[in-house]
This record gives structure tokens, C-alpha cells and sequence, in this order.
């Protein structure tokens, strides 16, 4: 689910929807997506329900909907932190962006998340992630989740 080509180190952004709208693209221009638009409102709509900041820098904002074709992990990694949003208030500075497919996929995207969340709990793994120089360096770090899917 984490693909190599998914994966963007030391990117600049300056707000939640624009890195939104970037990993966005690059997941339909890796085919995994249905429809951009409708992945990214169904994204949205998710936030606005409760913001996908979990703190330590880190969000992992996401969608179940039939505009993604294939299950994905994205992961973008920041120059500088930016305020995720008004409700919590909480600097990002890392973006896992997951897209799941709404049929067959029995609660996958929680375990994803749940997956996610285990590593970046180490203090150690989440520190070298957020540390990584390039893409490669990230994407050695994060293929071990790959292994629980």
C-alpha cells in the first residue's frame, strides 16, 4: 500500500488543502485513483468532522469512497511546519494521506491507521522518519508496514 512513488520529502507547503491537493494529484497520476475531485472532497468532508492531527507533527488525513481505485499510503514530509487547522491548533510537519476503496475493503483503512500509528508511537522510528533526507530514506523506513497488508 506504500508505494515508492508516493512518498515526498522535504516539500513546501503552507496549509492543510494544498498538500491535499498535491498528494492527490500524484495519486491519480499513479493510477490509483477514480476521480481526484470526489477523492479529495470525500478527504475534506472527513476533517471537518474531526481533524486528522494526531500531534507529534503528524496528520493522517483520509478517505474511503469509490473514487479510489487501489489502496494507498502517501506521505509527504515538510521543509516547515504548518498549522493543520483552527480546531486543534496543531503544527504538521508530516502528511500520511490513505485512500481506500468503499467496497470489499472491511475496515481496512482503521488498520491502516492503527498500522501507522504503532510505528510512529516509537520515538526512535518517528524521529528518523521525520529526519529523512530523501524520498528513498523514507520510503526503506515506512515499506515494513507494508508487510501487515
Amino acid at each position: 500500500m506504500i508505494r515508492k512513488n508516493l512518498i515526498f520529502v522535504g516539500q513546501s507547503f503552507k496549509n492543510r488543502d494544498s498538500v491535499i491537493d498535491f498528494i492527490t494529484m500524484m495519486a491519480d497520476k499513479a493510477g490509483v485513483l477514480n476521480d481526484q475531485k470526489e477523492f479529495i472532497k470525500t478527504v475534506l468532508n472527513r476533517e471537518i468532522k474531526i481533524s486528522t492531527s494526531i500531534g507529534y507533527g503528524i496528520a493522517i488525513p483520509h478517505g474511503k469512497t469509490d473514487a479510489v481505485k487501489d489502496p494507498f499510503i502517501a506521505y509527504v514530509n515538510l521543509k516547515e511546519a504548518f498549522k493543520w487547522d483552527n480546531t486543534t491548533k496543531d503544527f504538521v510537519k508530516a502528511v500520511f494521506l490513505i485512500g481506500i476503496p468503499a467496497k470489499n475493503t472491511d475496515k481496512l483503512h482503521l488498520k491502516v491507521i492503527s498500522e501507522i500509528s504503532k510505528k510512529l508511537i516509537n520515538d526512535s522510528f518517528r524521529k528518523k522518519l521525520l529526519n529523512c533526507k530523501t524520498s528513498e530514506n523514507a520510503f526503506e523506513l515506512l515499506n515494513s508496514i507494508n508487510q501487515n497488508f
